[in-house]
C-alpha cells in the first residue's frame, strides 16, 4: 500500500510546480508601494539622455566600423570594373580590402592648431605641477576635494537650469531669472561652436529681462543655495524631484515616495 500511495503523489520535481508558481506570481497583484516604484525607476531610465558629444562618438564609430554596402555609389563603380566586395585592391588581389580609416579633426581650427593646443594645455600642466610643490600637502588636497565639489555641483546646476527651461517652455513661460544661473561654457580651446554662441546669446537675453541687481544676487549665492533654490522650484512647480529623475502626479504622490530634498536622502 505504501508503495501504491508513493506512487500516486505528485513529483515535487516536475515542471508543473514551477508553471503553478509562475502563474501565481503574474497574477499576483503588484502593491501601490511596488507599483510607484517600479514607475520612477521607468522614468528615471526613459530621463538619462547622452550628451550629444557621446552620441556623435557613437554614432561615428559605428558609422566607421560598417563595411561599405554595395548600395554605395564608390562600391557601385568599382563592382562595374570587377571588384568584389571582400577582395583585396590590386591585380594579385593581395591590397587593402577596406578603406582607409581617418582621424576625425573636431571643431573649426586649421591644421596644426591641435598642436598648439596640446603644447598650451602642457604649458598649463607644468605651471600647475611648479605651483604644486610650493603648497601645504594637506592644503593642496582640500583644495582638489573643494574642486571637485564644485565641478559636481556646477554640473547639478546646469542639469537642473535645463530641465526648469524644459518644463518651462512646456508650461508656456518664455523666461525665468533662474535660467540665468546656468553655469558658462568653459573657455573653449578652439573657436567656439555655433551651439555654445546661441546658449550664449540665450542666457544673456535672459539676464536683460531682470535687473543687473537681482541677477548677481542670485549668482552670488553659494552654489548648493543655487542648486537647493532650482530644486525647491521644480518640486513645487511641478511636482519634479531633480534627486529622483522623476515627475511625480501631484504633491501628496511627491511627498509620500520621494525620500527627501537633498542628495543624502536619496
Amino acid at each position: 500500500m505504501s508503495n501504491q500511495s508513493d506512487d500516486e503523489e505528485d513529483d515535487y520535481m516536475s515542471t508543473k510546480y514551477l508553471e503553478n508558481a509562475q502563474e501565481f506570481e503574474s497574477k499576483r497583484q503588484e502593491s501601490y508601494s511596488e507599483k510607484r516604484k517600479r514607475q520612477l525607476r521607468e522614468q528615471q531610465e526613459k530621463a538619462y539622455i547622452k550628451p550629444r558629444a557621446q552620441l556623435e562618438a557613437e554614432e561615428r564609430e559605428k558609422g566607421l566600423k560598417r563595411s561599405i554596402e554595395q548600395s554605395n555609389k564608390g562600391m557601385k563603380m568599382m563592382m562595374k570594373m570587377g571588384f568584389k566586395q571582400g577582395q583585396g585592391l590590386g591585380n594579385d588581389k593581395g591590397g587593402t580590402s577596406e578603406p582607409i580609416q581617418i582621424d576625425l579633426k573636431l571643431g573649426r581650427s586649421g591644421i596644426g592648431m591641435d598642436t598648439e593646443v596640446r603644447k598650451r594645455e602642457r604649458e598649463q600642466e607644468e605651471e600647475e605641477n611648479r605651483k604644486r610643490a610650493h603648497i601645504d600637502p594637506e592644503e593642496f588636497r582640500n583644495q582638489m576635494v573643494q574642486k571637485a565639489k564644485d565641478a559636481q555641483l556646477l554640473r547639478y546646476i546646469n542639469a537642473a537650469v535645463s530641465i526648469c527651461e524644459k518644463l518651462d517652455e512646456e508650461d508656456g513661460i518664455e523666461s525665468n531669472i533662474l535660467w540665468t544661473l546656468k553655469p558658462p561654457p568653459p573657455p573653449p580651446s578652439t573657436e567656439p561652436a555655433e551651439e555654445e554662441e546661441q546658449e550664449e546669446k540665450e542666457t544673456e537675453e535672459t539676464e536683460a529681462k531682470y535687473s543687473e541687481q537681482d541677477v548677481e544676487s542670485l549668482k552670488s549665492l553659494p552654489l548648493t543655495d543655487q542648486l537647493a533654490k532650482l530644486n525647491d522650484y521644480l518640486r513645487e512647480t511641478y511636482f519634479y524631484c531633480f534627486w529622483c529623475r522623476a515627475k511625480y502626479s501631484d504633491k501628496q504622490d511627491l511627498d509620500e515616495n520621494c525620500p527627501g530634498t537633498t542628495e543624502d536622502d536619496h
